[in-house]
């Protein structure tokens, strides 16, 4: 039933957004709500895991797991990227070549960026979160399964009001052509395909979360909210390790995506992050004439995430 509820409310936010399109302050209201709504779920997420001794005892099993998850829903994207490479107008010689790096001394400006990820201080809130849980300073209750609930429902509103107001997904539809589309549909089929045959490989993952997981697409914060209230903490552990891996993995090997499987390998790996995170080093490899294809392809898996891990955990 929450699966069903997730998409209800997330179609509720959409229509409440779409009403208030109009009003720019609610794009400025709902996003830094729901970031806060983000943070306390995977707060409310570690200290749940903080208090189940089994997924404590196996976090190195977990880790592997996830890995070979987020490798098998990559390596899925990456094969349909080259196979598909044939419907976009590539010039081989645009593929950037590997270029000396400059080294710059570290300022305090870096300190600052570095401050200011938000996916560091999502994965801190987590840790926090089981610290604290194991070492007795936040009450147990606080990762009931009820408390978290309430705030999926509330954070699902203000994701489709934030997505309804926000004109850019329309925009950006427009200036497209229709074979844009084969990009995100590289992403589905190849992520949950792939994360799917990997399944097959591990005993404890059955094929139902093995599909969830890669159709977070990078989506770590709100697709491990969904896999741990439906699957319980420990599929939830591994669908944020997974989706934290692909986004890693993307940043570290853009460029040689980009060499082996062309310019959509990039983007077809960073996935849901290809809008935002991993935007500026796969419009370095790809060139700014991609950069309309990654964000577009981003905010559709983005949209997706919230519809399709409860639909097939629900299935």
């Amino acid at each position: 039933m929450i699966s069903l509820a997730v998409i209800g409310l997330f179609i509720v936010g959409i229509g409440i957004g779409l009403l208030l399109r109009k009003h720019p302050i609610v794009l400025k209201i709902t996003e830094p709500l729901v970031s806060v709504a983000i943070f306390a779920l995977l707060f409310f997420l570690g200290i749940s895991v903080g208090t189940d001794d089994r997924v404590i005892q196996n976090i190195t099993s977990l880790g592997w797991q996830a890995v070979l998850l987020s490798s098998g829903a990559i390596l899925g994207s990456l094969i349909l990227a080259r196979l598909a490479t044939s419907f976009f107008k590539e010039d081989k010689e645009e593929v950037p070549k590997r270029t000396k790096l400059s080294h710059k001394p570290l300022t305090p400006g870096w300190f600052i960026g570095i401050l200011k990820n938000q996916s560091l201080w999502i994965l801190l809130f987590f840790v926090a979160g089981t610290i604290g849980s194991r070492w007795g300073v936040f009450p147990a209750y606080w990762g009931d399964n009820m408390v978290a609930t309430g705030t999926l429902y509330v954070m699902m509103i203000l994701v489709g009001t934030g997505l309804g107001a926000d004109p850019r997904a329309l925009e950006i539809l427009k200036r497209t052509s229709f074979r844009i589309l084969l990009v995100p549909a590289i992403v589905i089929v190849g992520s949950i395909g792939g994360s799917l045959l990997t399944s097959f490989l591990l005993d404890s993952i059955d094929t139902a979360n093995g599909m969830a997981i890669g159709a977070g697409f990078g989506y770590y914060s709100l697709s491990a909210i969904f896999i741990d209230q439906i699957s319980g903490s420990e599929m939830g552990v591994i669908a944020l390790l997974a989706n934290i891996f692909r986004e890693v993995i993307t940043l570290l090997a853009a460029p040689l995506m980009v060499r082996w499987f062309g310019k959509l390998g990039a983007i077809v790996s960073g996935g849901a992050t290809a809008m935002d995170t991993t935007l500026p080093v796969i419009v370095k490899a790809t060139g700014k004439e991609y950069a309309v294809i990654s964000i577009f392809s981003g905010i559709v898996l983005s949209i997706l995430v919230p519809v399709l891990v409860p639909f097939i955990l629900s299935s």
